[in-house]
């Protein structure tokens, strides 16, 4: 048996031992938090927003932002964000930083110029960050990166009332590549918008008697963006309402390249103070550059096509029948406006199949190939009739 002194002995060197593991792998795995944070800013003032902070506080491989201020492009004011901890900060081969996760204090704010009105922000993080090297040349240098972002909580509230919350809205993107389409997603899972207060004396009358004085939902979006063309596709953009329907919209188009991004960030920031004249046709030149590949228009009714037919109905002494009828007898004639036959047929058609049981109705946009949207401008100013063909526009319903 081994002697109690020298058990003591080793004891003391293996505490002595851990001790000194620890500090070193601490330092072995400290970042610079100075260079992590104006890399940070530089990046974030790429995408036109601006972030500042007091100081900067390093714990291995955790960096703290002190009393920080963020500001988003277009938007002068800026709001307090208190400290802003970044976690798990690694140096990237070839320079650059990855940061496994940003989190900030919850936020209240007012807008500047209404100060009994409060916006909420609560549970706010970023997760998987890029912070590419100074200095890089590539197209992707100058993109903030993140695999992840998640707001638990938001609140905005209007002289003391609660007009919408949301909950758990996240949005996810995979790594940006030059050489395969990036994929993203954005999700609400809850929100809730009291509509009471509608100033609109008929527009109040009809939501409360129809019942939607408050409205609650989930919205859910996908798609899928290319940088080497710049085909930025939205797969699914569903605006769920409660107890009364789904809007599902889709747009695809191609163009929205980088540089495009960057076009509009600096115009962005140059429309400050110009007149809206002048914004427009900063706004046209850069549509410009863009190109049409489809849209849709998708709604799928859950009982609000029936009770806003009930409403009118009652509003004019009549039964919701005959609203039926007037509609299927009227919106071929106004169709008809459109010097379009096969057009204004497919409409009256899906019209009066819908009325008659409310299920779907989409109007769809499918050019054989892509338009610019400089022929669709052109087109629309001088003849709008002339859209629905270039664009190839059908309506359907129940299907």
């Amino acid at each position: 048996m081994l002697p109690i002194h020298s058990l003591k002995s080793g004891a003391r060197v293996l505490a002595a031992t851990s001790a000194l593991v620890v500090v070193f792998a601490g330092s072995a795995f400290a970042v610079d938090g100075n260079a992590v944070a104006a890399r940070l800013k530089a990046v974030y003032a790429e995408q036109g927003g601006a972030i500042e902070y007091g100081s900067v506080e390093t714990n291995g491989s955790t960096v703290i932002l002190k009393d920080t201020k963020v500001s988003t492009a277009g938007v002068k004011e800026s709001f307090n964000a208190g400290d802003v901890t970044l976690s798990d900060v690694s140096d990237v081969s070839g320079g650059g930083f990855k940061i496994g996760s940003l989190t900030m204090p919850d936020i209240d704010f007012s807008p500047e110029g209404a100060p009994e009105n409060k916006v909420s922000i609560d549970g706010i993080s970023l997760q998987g960050i890029t912070l590419p090297a100074e200095g890089a040349t590539e197209p992707l240098a100058k993109m903030l990166q993140y695999e992840r972002a998640e707001v638990k909580h938001l609140n905005v509230n209007a002289k003391g009332k609660d007009v919408f919350t949301a909950d758990n809205l996240t949005a996810t993107i995979s790594p940006l590549s030059e050489t395969s389409p990036v994929t993203f997603s954005s999700n609400v899972e809850s929100f809730e918008a009291d509509l009471s207060d509608v100033e609109d004396p008929k527009t109040k009358d009809a939501l409360k008697a129809l019942g939607y004085e408050t409205i609650s939902g989930k919205i859910a979006m996908n798609g899928t963006w290319s940088l080497s063309d710049g085909r930025l596709n939205f797969e699914k953009m569903d605006f769920i309402a409660d107890n009364a329907g789904t809007l599902g919209l889709t747009f695809d188009i191609s163009g929205y390249t980088l540089d495009f991004i960057k076009g509009l960030q600096e115009a962005t920031k140059n429309m400050e103070g110009k007149p809206d004249d002048a914004q427009g046709m900063a706004m046209l030149g850069l549509m410009q550059q863009l190109s049409f590949t489809g849209a849709s228009v998708r709604f799928e009714d859950a009982s609000v096509t029936y009770k806003a037919l009930d409403y009118v109905a009652n509003q004019q002494g009549a039964k919701r029948a005959d609203l039926i009828n007037q509609a299927k007898a009227i919106i071929p004639m106004a169709a008809a406006q459109l010097g379009n036959a096969e057009f204004s047929q497919a409409l009256g058609q899906a019209v009066s199949t819908y009325l008659d049981d409310p299920k779907t109705i989409e109007v769809k946009a499918a050019p054989a190939k892509p338009v610019p949207f400089a022929i669709i401008a052109a087109g629309g100013m001088a003849d709008p009739k002339s859209l629905i063909k270039t664009l190839r526009v059908t309506v359907v319903a129940n299907q």
